[in-house]
């Protein structure tokens, strides 16, 4: 029973706040109970409790907190986001070389230059040369050159009838099927680049269309290798036809410069085939074509 009220006085101690003093006697009838209370204090929070021992030789070691477990994410940064890839390069320029009157002794050198720049070019010629340079021609087309007929002998289809003009442009074509195998291009080019109804109603009928062009050099008349080279980079546009002769030598030296430029300006030098596909949904027959776009 004096237990009871023992623990009950310090429990009422506990709730109110109560500091105790030195010493807490309690007088109970028969016997007496004395507690001593020590030092002890009471704070309001448990965490702010503060014990003084009776014995003042004790020491008091507070226990160290456990360490608690870092469970955050461990940062790992982000690696820089790639550039974007750089926008393709635009489409390169398209310009038809071609070249009239061959082949001649300086059509080799031509080939020569051509292939060395990867780049392709037309040739109009004659008929009455094919068989006779024979290696030239399979060169042209073994270089992915185009092979195309300019006539037989350059005559001057404006004095020529219907009968004549298709003479002309059929036995060219033959001479050109007989060296390569195949039939030459859809097309050729009249001598001069004449043309009336009389020989757009003939290529008609022999499944042709007429081939021109748009920049011409005049290397038949300009004796200089730089005024023609000047005259075709100037004037060089995209979907271009230059009429040159491979029987010029002046054409020869100014070919070793002009083709170089024209790639560095962005062209491509294609066949008139290839720039007819670039330029034109579909071809006509008996139409004329000097490039560009109609």
């Amino acid at each position: 029973m004096k237990t009871k009220i023992l623990l009950i006085i310090i429990l009422g101690l506990v709730l109110v706040g109560f500091t105790a003093c030195d010493e807490i006697v309690l007088d109970t009838s028969a016997d007496d109970i004395q507690l001593s209370a020590g030092h002890f204090s009471i704070a309001q929070t448990p965490d702010e409790i503060e014990y003084t021992p009776e014995d003042p030789d004790e020491t008091y070691e507070p226990e160290e907190p456990e360490e608690e477990e870092d469970d955050r994410i461990m940062y790992i940064p982000i690696p820089p986001m790639p550039l974007p890839p750089p926008p393709p390069p635009p489409p390169r320029y398209r310009i038809a070389l071609t070249f009239d009157d061959g082949p001649s002794q300086y059509t080799s050198y031509i080939l020569d230059v051509l292939e060395q720049h990867e780049s392709k070019a037309t040739f109009f010629v004659l008929g009455n040369r094919v068989k006779s340079r024979a290696d030239i021609i399979r060169r042209m087309a073994e270089l992915g050159n185009e092979v195309a007929g300019h006539s037989w002998n350059h005559r001057n289809f404006a004095n020529l009838g219907a009968d004549a003009i298709r003479q002309q442009i059929s036995d060219t074509s033959a001479a050109i099927y007989y060296v390569l195998g195949e039939q030459p291009p859809p097309f050729f080019r009249p001598p001069y680049g004449i043309v009336n109804n009389r020989i757009r109603n003939v290529a008609t009928e022999l499944g042709y269309s007429i081939v021109n062009w748009s920049v011409d050099p005049k290397d038949w008349q300009n004796r200089d290798a730089d005024i023609i080279y000047d005259i075709v980079i100037d004037r060089a546009v995209d979907g271009a036809i230059i009429l040159l002769h491979d029987i010029r030598p002046y054409t020869k030296e100014a070919i070793e410069r002009i083709v170089p430029s024209l790639i560095e300006k962005g062209f491509q030098l294609v066949t008139v085939s290839e720039l007819l596909d670039y330029l034109f949904d579909e071809v006509a027959l008996g139409g004329v074509y000097t490039g560009l776009r109609r």
